[in-house]
């Protein structure tokens, strides 16, 4: 729609190729979607089902089926950001599946946490807790200094849909110390994961809570080792899975915009130059016009995968 707008108020004609940013831009809707609608809704189904204890199969493989569908999304918003720029080279299947895996590993107790919590918790301390968890990583995301929108409410907006992404899954947004940043999320998360489970125990622990027979501390250990597995699957892949920086040839390339964001430079095309005028030098080039909108959008995240 951005795209469409722009073509009838201004004069200039958009490549082809600005295709790609409609398609990056769906994907990326695609994952807001996932974690604002999708998860939550997963979330509540699985809430419903530890009070029932009681699930036939079909419910069984549906909730298999959403976990899964979450951590594709995961992966082709990825394998959509890696093939935006140039230099860096595409996921393949392996990797790809590597993936998929690990952030399965990730995302699976970090929802059954929440579940089992709201299961037995008062609706307003499991309020409280979202509220209060995703302040704070609000607040992270503006000491990020995040510059993704043209506007300040937008990149307020944007600071509050990744806080709501986070509470469920890692999300990179600013480029460089990704390292550091994911090591204290992962942290923040296991932690907050490790109290939930805790509050479910200790609220239960007059009447020996178990979940369809199983102990609560296998439960415990299945949730929490679950969540160290995918971070470990995590750490394999991006020691020997991740796709290797392509070789650039000048130094400067890293900071090259990719090719679907440069503009034909502007001055005089052979058939303008008269014949009777001898071209000693070319044409001074004004200076490259700041990106906006959707072209902005799309270089802020790809340059963050």
């Amino acid at each position: 729609m951005e795209i469409s707008l722009r073509n009838l108020t201004t004069r200039t004609v958009l490549k082809e190729g600005i295709a790609v940013y409609l398609t990056h831009d769906l994907r990326f809707l695609r994952l807001i979607e996932m974690f604002s609608e999708s998860t939550p809704q997963l979330t509540l189904m699985i809430t419903v089902i530890l009070q029932r204890e009681d699930v036939e199969w079909v419910t069984g493989l549906k909730t298999l089926g959403s976990f899964a569908t979450i951590s594709i999304s995961v992966v082709m918003y990825h394998r959509s950001m890696r093939s935006f720029q140039k230099d860096k080279a595409e996921m393949t299947w392996t990797s790809s599946l590597v993936y998929f895996l690990w952030n399965l590993l990730l995302i699976a107790p970090r929802v059954a946490a929440i579940a089992l919590s709201a299961s037995i918790l008062p609706l307003g301390m499991i309020a409280v807790h979202f509220i209060c968890l995703w302040l704070a990583l609000i607040f992270w995301a503006w000491r990020q200094e995040t510059d993704f929108m043209d506007s300040p409410c937008g990149e307020w907006l944007y600071r509050a849909t990744i806080a709501l992404i986070w509470y469920f899954s890692w999300f990179n947004v600013s480029q460089g110390g990704s390292r550091g940043r994911s090591i204290i999320y992962h942290s923040m998360i296991a932690v907050d994961i490790m109290l939930l489970l805790g509050l479910w125990w200790w609220w239960n622990s007059d009447q020996d809570p178990s979940i369809f027979g199983v102990p609560a501390l296998a439960v415990f250990i299945s949730v929490g080792g679950s969540y160290i597995l995918g971070i470990l699957g995590k750490i394999v892949y991006y020691k020997i899975f991740h796709p290797k920086k392509k070789a650039t040839e000048e130094s400067g390339d890293d900071e090259r915009q990719p090719a679907c964001l440069e503009e034909e430079p502007l001055g005089m095309d052979e058939v303008d130059i008269p014949f009777s005028v001898e071209v000693q030098s070319p044409l001074p080039q004004p200076p490259p016009r700041p990106l906006t909108g959707a072209q902005k959008r799309m270089q802020r995240l790809a340059a963050c995968r």
